[in-house]
Parts: structure tokens; C-alpha cells; sequence
């Protein structure tokens, strides 16, 4: 029974400790991308996978709609959205399978203050930059 509860204990730590190396000690994929008006930062990520990809659940951007589980993955990735003028951490998607889900990155709206790529959620807009339309305040001079 001891060997049951250590054993499950063990793979339990395994697990969760996974799901942090798998975007902590992940590697990116490209450069990184700047929005227009250089409000955002955007960077694509490749997981840090021990196992082979068959063995890591599969998310959908829908929340509705469950997990793959052993899934064929086209192109593992998830991305990280940055306020480019301070460098402030902003959002992180989580791991999807690029290949189906991934599209071009939108900057958000007023109605949907959000940065995306394709179906995927990236992170919220700042209050002063909705919609990579940065606010200049006027100063009296």
C-alpha cells in the first residue's frame, strides 16, 4: 500500500511539475512580432515536451468543447503578449495546436480589448492602448 501512495505521489509531482516546464523552459519559434503602432510584443513558443506529443492533452480555444486526449499534433506552440513600450508582461495563451487554431494577431477593439492570433486568446489590452491605438495624454506646457 506504502508503494501505491509513493508511486501515485511520485507521478502526481511529476505532472505538476510538467506543467511548468513546459512553458518555462520552452524555446521560441520565431522573432518576435511588434504591433503596428508598437503598443504590443508578441512571442511563439515551442512547449518543453519530455514525452512524445501523443501524451499531452490537446486543448481547443472553444472552452466548451473538452481536451483531445492522445491527440496527433501538427505544431505545438503557445504565445506571450508584452507591453513593448515598458516591457510589462501582459498574457499567455495556453499550449494549442497552432497548425488549426493559430491565425493572423489581432490587436483587439473597444468591444473586444483583447490581442489574439486567430481563435486564440493572447492577453487583455492596456487601458491606454486599446486596439494597438495608443492614447497620447496632452501635458500643460
Amino acid at each position: 500500500m506504502a508503494f501505491l501512495l509513493y508511486s501515485v505521489g511520485t507521478v502526481s509531482g511529476i505532472w505538476l511539475a510538467s506543467e511548468w516546464w513546459e512553458t518555462g523552459l520552452a524555446k521560441p519559434l520565431r522573432e518576435p512580432v511588434f504591433s503596428p503602432n508598437g503598443c504590443y510584443r508578441v512571442e511563439r513558443f515551442k512547449p518543453f515536451w519530455v514525452l512524445p506529443d501523443m501524451f499531452h492533452r490537446r486543448s481547443h480555444p472553444d472552452e466548451d468543447r473538452p481536451p483531445t486526449w492522445l491527440p496527433r499534433w501538427g505544431n505545438p506552440g503557445f504565445y506571450r503578449l508584452y507591453d513593448q513600450r515598458n516591457g510589462a508582461f501582459l498574457g499567455q495563451s495556453k499550449i494549442y495546436d497552432l497548425e488549426s487554431t493559430s491565425g493572423p494577431l489581432l490587436w483587439g477593439t473597444k468591444s473586444f480589448p483583447e490581442v489574439s492570433a486567430g481563435l486564440i486568446p493572447i492577453g487583455p489590452n492596456v487601458a491606454d492602448c486599446i486596439g494597438d491605438k495608443p492614447v497620447h495624454l496632452e501635458s500643460n506646457q
